[in-house]
């Protein structure tokens, strides 16, 4: 059983979703405002938050900068009526895992969040390195070291987090197609011939 925060100011929205995902076996908690959200993230640290933007007192972004300025890792699926690339790109650039616009499917929205959770038991279990042995290279050094652009490098992240092309062109609001070109060139640019060589490539021993 995991614990899920739905951070959501629609209370039907809001229990719908703790009924599906109830239904599901996970424990649910649930909040209507930024603060209250922080505090429950606090107090009860979730295994993934699903995040709605525009809350009443601070929006998501708010709310996610400061789960991700306090150290929490935890999943995040940002779930918003705002569509524009520009919202999409703020999210991902304040640690967004994933992000789903209203209307949604249902079952659409359970296989995103089964997804996460299995993307962050498999980083756990797999625990990689001792903390502090390795560090992510910069946008910067990445640009210098392979001549990324920033969209590559953008996908290039998303692939070392085990993200396939099409979860890709679904988080970054693109077609498949400019995700599986951008993907090839990436990989070019690297000399990998397999995706699950591209992470180690982005780090660095410290």
């Amino acid at each position: 059983m995991h614990r899920i925060l739905i951070v959501e100011d629609s209370t039907p929205l809001a229990e719908a979703l703790e009924r599906t995902l109830a239904l599901e076996g996970h424990h649910v908690l649930l909040a209507t405002r930024a603060q209250e959200a922080l505090a429950r993230a606090k107090h009860e640290p979730p295994d993934l938050v699903v995040l709605d933007l525009g809350l009443p007192d601070r929006d998501g972004y708010h709310v996610l900068r400061e789960l991700r300025g306090r150290g929490e890792e935890c999943p995040v699926l940002i779930l918003s009526a705002r569509s524009l690339e520009s919202d999409k790109v703020e999210g991902f650039r304040l640690g967004a895992d994933d992000y789903v616009t209203k209307p949604f499917g249902a079952l659409e929205l359970m296989a995103r969040i089964s997804a996460l959770l299995r993307r962050a038991r498999r980083g756990a279990a797999t625990g990689a390195l001792p903390q502090g042995s390795m560090r992510p290279l910069a946008d910067d050094e990445l640009r210098a070291r392979y001549g990324l652009t920033a969209r590559q490098i953008t996908v290039a992240r998303l692939v070392a987090e085990g993200c396939t092309n099409a979860e890709i062109a679904s988080r970054l609001g693109l077609s498949f197609f400019t995700v599986r070109n951008h993907a090839e060139q990436m990989m070019a640019k690297l000399q990998v011939s397999n995706r699950s060589a591209v992470a180690p490539l982005l780090l660095e021993p410290m």
